[in-house]
């Protein structure tokens, strides 16, 4: 991923061709650089929003956290866009993106005043 003295156009040119490459190992990574790293919010959250969707979970995890790290860092998200995503990655089959998106889900109402319906604890069964 770049250094931290990369330019914001290395650094959007490096997530695009990732995100072309379609490498998992390598999105897992990207996706959560782009909630810590860019410099531009709105193109950030557009990456994020495409790789929530992505097929592999932890690309899909990564990307739903990395909606908390941008409302840290700039204080506004789009709600029409994310938090519908939020929502549905709370009921994901994945338990990694639901941890991802419970972590998120707490950073937009700590950073954004957003409140999201949790699921209910799952119940484990003992012998």
């Amino acid at each position: 991923m770049p250094t931290s003295g990369d330019t914001h156009d290395d650094f959007r040119t490096t997530v695009e061709n990732a995100i072309e490459q379609d490498d998992p190992i390598e999105l897992m990574d990207v996706a959560l650089d782009i909630g810590l790293e860019t410099s531009d919010c709105e193109w950030g959250q557009s990456c994020c929003i495409q790789l929530s969707r992505h097929r592999n979970a932890q690309v899909r995890g990564n990307a739903v956290a990395a909606f908390g790290h941008l409302a840290r860092r700039f204080g506004r998200l789009d709600p029409q866009r994310v938090r519908r995503i939020v929502d549905v990655a709370l009921y994901d089959p994945s338990d990694y993106v639901r941890g991802q998106a419970e972590s998120a889900a707490e950073d937009l109402a700590t950073f954004l005043s957003w409140e999201f319906e949790r699921p209910a604890p799952r119940q484990t069964r003992t012998p």
